[in-house]
């Protein structure tokens, strides 16, 4: 499943139609970027998404339960990659 998905799966969604289910509370996040990666990998078309969630809890690096609008549900590797009084950032990289 996880390599069928593509960048488009992540282009065009409403703003917090992504959740993650973290200790048994859904966090609400919105896909603020996508953007293609060199092509070194496996995949044909590598890519990222960059997701923007409430500025606590912060979710830790590793393997979360995201909750896709089409797609269902998903064990992807986020990484936090920032945070402000407003939000907390988080990267997906799909190679």
């Amino acid at each position: 499943m996880i390599q069928e998905l593509t960048r488009r799966d992540f282009t065009g969604l409403e703003p917090a139609s992504i959740a993650v289910d973290h200790q048994g509370n859904r966090l609400a996040l919105s896909v603020v970027e996508t953007r293609d990666l060199p092509p070194i990998s496996p995949r044909a078309h590598p890519f990222a998404v960059i997701l923007s969630g409430p500025p606590a809890p912060v979710l830790a690096q590793g393997v979360h339960a995201l909750l896709h609008p089409q797609r269902g549900r998903l064990e992807l590797f986020m990484v936090p990659v920032g945070r402000d009084a407003h939000a907390a950032s988080y990267e997906i990289v799909f190679n």
